[in-house]
């Protein structure tokens, strides 16, 4: 068989290149022989009346790249101790492996072989079949064999080679190849593999080749071109490579996908963002109501979530894209969205189902604050008048409207303390009763317990109540078992009330939000209130 040119075959030399003299290092008598170094390129002259046979003519001439791969770990070029030799057919391949190691076909070994993981012998004249041989080299991972004159059938073996993630079997006149190696390409298991111009077809399908993937028709053609399979629609290049990723055409964007062909009428998630595509393809950007529900697409087609700024008004978007509607709760913050428009409503007051919100200008609903003499937003948040009947009476009223300042909040709490001998814990009874006095309740320093309290809450006139339906600002309550005492702001939902109390560390703030009519894991339920009747 001739050969006009023969290109590199990967082989990681044992020579170590020192003034151009190979030499093997050695440890000692037991020790395995080392690669040290890389054989990069080789040039063999062929003689100028070459006409060998097949079977004894190969000589390797002109090569271009031998680049030479090897583990670390990979034991000798030369038989070490415990690598027996294989019983190998003389053919191209072999000779070609025996020929860079200077060694003959019948001395090779196993070793030998697996150093193997580079095979490049492209546009050299084989004139022959891939030998059998091949599924031994199971660390290759490139295998260049392009318009190298080969036939018959590639053998079975050679799909079954895992680590190979290069093949290169184009230009040739091979006859057909393994179905392992068929559904590596349907799969794209391999980076690059080309296997065009040989004398076998491919099976109607999708398959990965020249790193891009294509469509084979039944007559072995690819599809260019507009097409629609199974009933999805693709575009292809008119070389028959499937359109992939973003296009832009006259201005508008579009994606390809090689699954569900150009995105059409649907989300598509894109690098861990999502974008909508309509009937048309054509991605979409600004506000849009898709099956119903309003999204924000930005310039890049990117769906927003969060706060986004749209035309003077801010607007809330889910962790879904779905524009948000009525109350959120966003950085421990209340706003309130537009019913319809679903727009921030910010430095106003609305009114909610039958109740008034005031809105800061940031859109915060405004809480515990006066708006004038008797206009006060709740803690939570209703915009109420206090100008008559709030309270039971001007006593409670007092107590009230001196509790919704936070200084003066502060003020009873850090009293309360001294007052317990600088004691944090139990103050309830001190707290409620020097807020009292603030207001000029009579209330004795002296008082240090709940039953004390109540008793001096009679003593001066205050009346006791069990109907929790009846209770107002101002008030003072006690719980299951005497085992506290708060003072009542107001109610919230769904059994929750606003109160001022000595516990402020434990629930965020001297005014807080807690469960009064039952018992919890941290709180006992209040059993009954007094107020000073007018």
């Amino acid at each position: 068989m001739g050969y006009n040119k023969i290109k590199g075959l990967a082989i990681i030399a044992t020579i170590l290149c020192i003034n151009s003299i190979p030499v093997i290092a050695h440890a000692d008598d037991n020790s395995a022989k080392v690669q040290t170094t890389q054989v990069t390129s080789k040039q063999l002259a062929q003689p100028s009346n070459y006409q060998a046979s097949q079977e004894n003519s190969y000589q390797a001439t002109n090569y271009e790249s031998v680049q030479t791969i090897k583990e670390s770990n990979l034991k000798g070029q030369a038989e070490t101790k415990g690598d027996t030799k294989l019983d190998l057919k003389s053919n191209w391949l072999t000779k070609e492996i025996a020929n860079e190691l200077n060694k003959d076909v019948d001395d090779l070994t196993q070793q030998d072989l697996l150093s193997i993981k580079k095979l490049d012998l492209h546009d050299t004249r084989i004139d022959g079949s891939i030998p059998e041989e091949i599924g031994l080299l199971t660390n290759l991972e490139y295998l260049n064999l392009n318009d190298c004159r080969l036939y018959d059938e590639v053998p079975e073996a050679m799909g079954s080679l895992s680590k190979l993630t290069y093949l290169d079997l184009g230009n040739n006149k091979i006859k057909g190849i393994p179905d392992k190696i068929k559904q590596k390409i349907a799969n794209g298991s391999y980076s690059y593999c080309d296997i065009e111009m040989n004398d076998f077809s491919l099976d109607e399908g999708w398959y990965f080749l020249k790193g891009k993937w294509c469509y084979i028709n039944s007559k072995g053609d690819k599809l260019t071109g507009s097409q629609t399979i199974d009933g999805k629609q693709y575009e292809f290049s008119d070389d028959g490579t499937i359109k992939f990723g973003w296009e832009t055409v006259d201005g508008k964007r579009y994606y390809y996908d090689k699954t569900s062909g150009m995105a059409k009428s649907d989300w598509k998630l894109i690098d861990g963002k999502w974008y909508y595509f309509n009937e048309e393809g054509v991605m979409q950007k600004g506000l849009q109501n898709i099956k119903g529900v309003k999204y924000f697409l930005d310039d890049n087609g990117t769906m927003v979530t969060g706060w986004k700024l749209i035309w003077g008004k801010w607007y809330s978007f889910s962790n879904s894209g779905g524009m948000q509607y009525g109350w959120i709760t966003s950085n421990g913050k209340s706003y309130y969205l537009d019913a319809t428009t679903g727009a921030m409503a910010a430095n106003e007051t609305k009114t909610i189902d039958g109740k008034s919100y005031r809105f800061d200008s940031d859109g915060s609903i405004i809480k515990n604050v006066w708006l004038d003499a008797y206009t006060y937003v709740q803690p939570n948040g209703d915009v109420v008048n206090t100008y008559s009947n709030y309270s039971h009476s001007n006593t409670n009223y007092q107590l009230f409207k001196y509790m919704t300042d936070e200084n003066n909040e502060a003020s009873v709490d850090s009293t309360a303390v001294l007052l317990h001998g600088g004691i944090t814990s139990n103050n309830c009874v001190y707290f409620t009763s020097e807020a009292l006095r603030r207001i000029g309740v009579g209330v004795p320093t002296s008082t240090a317990n709940t039953y004390q309290l109540e008793s001096q809450l009679q003593s001066i006139g205050f009346v006791a109540s069990y109907d929790f339906s009846q209770i107002k600002p101002g008030d003072v309550v006690f719980t299951n078992g005497y085992t506290h005492v708060y003072i009542f702001m107001c109610w919230d939902t769904d059994g929750y009330a606003y109160i001022v109390d000595n516990q402020g560390s434990l629930f965020g703030g001297t005014l807080h939000r807690r469960k009064i009519l039952e018992d919890t894991a941290m709180t006992d339920r209040a059993t009954h209130f007094f107020y000073y009747p007018n």
